[in-house]
């Protein structure tokens, strides 16, 4: 078994690769949504803003038998790294996943990192059963658990009409102070400083669990070219954002990751974040209604949203459930503290 870097702008590569990640989720997680193909292949390919990624893969005997995608944050929160590990379902018990989590840990640990973070599926109340193998390998290998994010799924259609229209008309009367703005794809001019300063609060704002997080560093530079990946990727992201009538300042936003290929009926709801010194007037619900409006208008071929959030968010679950979002399954995401 051999450990290489791979090149993941080579298309044989890519499609290695994602041909690994579905047979892992055929096995792992029949239920999860699957990776969009023209998507994943471009996001291979792409640079991240303030993060730098690097893919290996395992080959045991010619076959392609492991992936592992290491990320790390650049310019903020230098200790961590992160990593995406996973094992064909044909190639397991033979030690791959030690060797990629052995080589994951020299890799960060070279560059200076301290902390590892993976994830593994597992099972979340009556949902689905999870294997256990995943959690009990990153235990075996000296990680503790550290955060557990839930996966929840919701129909575009899930709320009836006079259920939607009373959310709707509870949270307007709640946020009377503020003005909703909607739109797709790069944010508006008059928006964009006050909605890096939102996107900024994101990784202390939302429950990071065990894991230490420092703001990451958004001016408007970062924010734009953050905005020309999801193109690049063919992704659309679709915003929402209740601006605050008195200052103009965004002062909450969502947003939901959709997809340019016909074929895509999933999309992915991505952060939703209301700054501390507007909390209470019933934005998250607000917004969250008036970007699934959006949504439909722009993406009505879109039947289901996935979102994640952590076990521990009782406010945002609060209103995933109203909104008719069912558990699935969770990330449980570990963390190992190497030394330094």
């Amino acid at each position: 078994m051999q450990i290489t870097p791979v090149d993941p702008a080579d298309d044989r590569t890519a499609g290695d690769i994602l041909a690994l990640i579905n047979t892992v989720l055929a096995v792992d997680a029949p239920e999860n949504r699957r990776p969009v193909e023209r998507s994943f292949r471009a996001e291979l390919r792409q640079e991240r803003p303030g993060m730098e990624v690097a893919y290996f893969a395992a080959d045991d005997g010619g076959a392609f038998a492991g992936y592992l995608g290491i990320a790390l944050l650049v310019g903020d929160n230098p200790h961590l790294a992160m990593a995406e590990l996973m094992v064909h379902p044909d190639h397991r018990r033979r030690g791959i996943g030690t060797a990629l989590l052995d080589h994951f840990a020299a890799y960060a640990s070279e560059r200076g990192r301290t902390d590892l973070v993976a994830g593994t599926l597992t099972t979340w109340g009556d949902g689905p059963r999870r294997p256990d193998t995943g959690a009990n390998f990153l235990e075996r290998n000296g990680f503790a658990l550290a955060l557990v994010n839930v996966h929840r799924r919701s129909r575009t259609d899930a709320l009836d009409a006079e259920t939607e229209r009373r959310l709707w008309d509870q949270a307007v009367a709640a946020a009377a102070d503020y003005e909703v703005r909607t739109w797709t794809g790069p944010a508006p001019d008059d928006l964009i400083e006050s909605y890096c300063r939102l996107d900024a609060m994101t990784r202390t704002e939302v429950p990071s669990g065990d894991i230490q997080m420092e703001p990451e560093r958004v001016d408007v530079e970062r924010a734009r070219a953050k905005e020309a990946r999801y193109a690049a990727i063919h992704q659309v992201p679709v915003r929402a954002a209740a601006v605050h009538r008195a200052t103009g300042e965004v002062a909450a936003y969502t947003d939901i990751h959709a997809y340019t290929d016909p074929e895509a009926v999933h999309a992915a709801q991505g952060i939703t974040i209301v700054d501390p010194d507007h909390r209470g007037h019933r934005l998250g619900m607000l917004l969250k209604l008036a970007n699934l409006r959006q949504l439909r208008e722009h993406f009505p071929r879109v039947a289901e949203v996935w979102t994640e959030n952590a076990d521990v968010n009782d406010h945002m679950v609060a209103i995933n459930d109203l909104l008719g979002y069912e558990a699935v399954d969770a990330l449980s995401i570990y963390q190992r503290k190497l030394q330094a």
